[in-house]
Formats: structure tokens, sequence, C-alpha cells
């Protein structure tokens, strides 16, 4: 009743095409990826770079990551499977030794190459040259003027979209940061303190709009001060009014063990509490507590001639006190210089400005602060 049917007799038989047994399965994807090469600017093939297609589901410029690959020992990378559409690619080198560039000799993604995969396919893009990455170094500390380990530390460039986050690294135990593979360009620096929350923006700006900026390559050095919390002091101690010294008391030299101990026997006071007691009843005084310092005074300002710079008042214990002011240029006192604000005149130029505080409060003893210095004051 039943004849072997070949290949092409049963698929009349079930009624197939030929069209349909070429096209497979309605629901399969595309094989869309994407695939080329990464080099050194002297065409030696990449290792470890880390290749990542980026998407505008929203056409809004927001540029988010879609999927990635590492280069090969070759620089030749394979990334994808990815849906239909339009892509920019971004290459970073996780070691900082080469820049972050986006498609094709772009350091910036809204100024990349856009790869249409609208037709799907696997396109080889052309070759990818990496150059070598400028470096943002500094030192992070706190308002105790100590290193501050584990800060954030994020380069942002200023996008179409609004300020982006290029990088961002942790700062070493010694406070010191390093952001690296940053291509040439205008950036600015953001700096928080994960366990307080505090945040500032490079130069001592609370927002991000108002951010200097920093241009790479460059030498300079990125050191920055948060206003970290201080520790609470101590309360200071209070002697005790109810202590009596026992003038009778002579200390025993050579002390010698009692034998028979008895449960009824009076302990002797150490010779050292007699001493110390002796002398409070003999009329010295505790010293005064110091001021403290909780907050340091911070010099703020336009690092230029012909802008005036103040210091803030900072923050103490007791909060009541009375600050002397007087102002430094490289350490050395300038004349009538005693107020909270200062005028950058031209002999000023190219001096690092500093303030030294003394701080005076009724029934406490004085205490004298030094801000830190300044940059250079520029014309």
């Amino acid at each position: 009743m039943y004849k072997k049917l070949g290949g092409a007799a049963l698929a009349v038989a079930l009624g197939i095409t030929s069209t349909m047994l070429a096209a497979g399965p309605a629901q399969a994807a595309k094989p869309t990826r994407i695939k080329g090469v990464v080099t050194n600017v002297d065409g030696v093939g990449l290792a470890g770079i880390v290749v990542t297609t980026l998407a505008d589901p929203s056409g809004t410029g927001q540029w988010v990551p879609v999927d990635d690959a590492v280069s090969g020992i070759d620089g030749k990378y394979n990334v994808g499977k990815l849906d239909d559409g339009w892509y920019r690619v971004r290459f970073d080198d996780p070691t900082g030794a080469f820049t972050t560039e986006f498609y094709n000799d772009a350091s910036r993604v809204e100024d990349a190459i856009p790869v249409d995969l609208t037709g799907g396919g696997m396109p080889t893009l052309a070759t990818v040259a990496l150059e070598g990455g400028a470096h943002l170094l500094g030192t992070v500390t706190g308002s105790d003027d100590k290193p501050l380990a584990g800060a954030e530390v994020t380069a942002y460039v200023d996008e179409a979209a609004g300020w982006t986050s290029y990088n961002m690294v942790v700062t070493a135990a010694d406070g010191t940061f390093d952001v690296r593979g940053l291509p040439a360009g205008d950036y600015t620096l953001g700096f928080r303190d994960p366990v307080s929350g505090v945040t500032e923006y490079w130069n001592d700006h609370a927002a991000i709009v108002d951010a200097d900026t920093v241009t790479v390559p460059t030498v300079e050095r990125y050191d920055v001060e948060l206003a970290t919390p201080a520790p609470t002091p101590d309360p200071d101690p209070t002697p005790d009014p109810n202590l009596t010294p026992d003038p009778n008391l002579t200390p025993n030299p050579n002390p010698t063990p009692d034998p028979t101990p008895t449960t009824t026997a009076t302990p002797v006071p150490a010779p050292t509490v007699a001493q110390t007691v002796t002398a409070a009843s003999a009329g010295a005084v505790p010293a005064a507590a110091a001021v403290t310092v909780l907050k340091m005074p911070r010099i703020k300002g336009l690092l230029k001639v012909g802008q005036r710079l103040r210091v803030t008042k900072g923050t103490w214990n007791p909060t009541s006190v009375k600050l002397k002011i007087q102002w430094l240029a490289n350490g050395k006192k300038i004349k009538h210089a005693t107020k909270n604000r200062l005028l950058l005149t031209s002999k000023l130029l190219g001096k690092r400005i500093s303030v030294r505080i003394v701080a005076t409060a009724e029934g406490r003893t004085p205490v004298t602060v030094t801000t830190r210095r300044t940059k250079k004051i520029a014309s």
C-alpha cells in the first residue's frame, strides 16, 4: 500500500515548495554580526580590546550598549548576533594603554560612523588603529587632609544628550588615581566619596554644569580635597569632685604578697593613683581644651588676575569662634590681606595662595590652621 518516496516527491506530497525549504523556520534570527580587526598604529593586532556595539532605540541620542566581544590574539573580533538596525561601535582597552575610540577614528559617540545593519548580513569594518591613551592623574584627600581610599573619580564628556560618563576609576589606598585611555579633547572630572556621599566637580564646584574644563593631553595633576565629615572629638574628661586623697598613704617600693589572704582584706590603692590625686589636690588645673576644626576652611574663586578669591568659614567646635584671617602668597604674608576676600592683583601672578586662620573661643586654647595652597595664579 505504501511506496518509498524520494525527498522531492515527499515534499510535493506534503505541499512544501522549494522556496519554503530554502527559507527554513520563519522565526529564525538573521545571523547579523559585525567583525573586523583592531591594531596599534604600527598595524600590529591588539588582543584583549573590548568591542561594543551601541544602539539608540529611543532616537534621542542616548546610545546604549547592546553586545560586546573581546579581540583575539591577532586583533580580530566578531560581535553579535544583532537585530537589524543602525549601530555605532566602541573600542576600549581595559589596561588604559590605548585610547578609547569609536568607529572610525572618532573620540565621541556622536561623531562615530554609523554601521548599517538594516539589511542584516555580516559586514567587515575597516581596520581600526588605536593610539596611545592620555592620562589624568591626581590625589583625593578628605577634610582631615588624609588620603581618601575608594573615592570614585569620573571623567565626563559633554555630548549632545548632556554630560556622559566616559571612564570611572577608584582611588588607591594612598588616595591617588589614574584615569587612563583618554583620547585628546575636553573633559571635566567628578569626585565622590561613597561613604559620606560628598560629591564635587573640578575645580571645587557643586554642580557639573559649573565645572571647569580639563583638556588632555596634559601634564597637570588634579588634586582634590573633599569636604568629608570630620570625626567627632571625644568630650573633655571631667575630674571626679568626690575623689579625696589619703595624706598618710606612703608607697611601698618592695611590696610583699600576703601568703594567707582573707576575704576581709582591704585593697591598698596603687601608688600611681595616690601620686596623681596628690598633684590634683595641690591645686593643678587641667589644661583648657583646644578649639577643634570639624571642616577645614577652603579657598574658592577663579585663579586669575583681576578676580576675587574668598575663604569659607569652615566648621568648628565650639561653634562660636572668632577667626583671625591672614592671606599668604607662596607662604608669605600679603600686606593688609586680613578679610575673607582677596583681590588678585598683578603682583600675585604666578603665586600660589593660601590662608592662615587663628580660631579662638572663650575658655578654649586657640588653634591655627592653614588651607591648602591653590594652583598658580594665571594672567
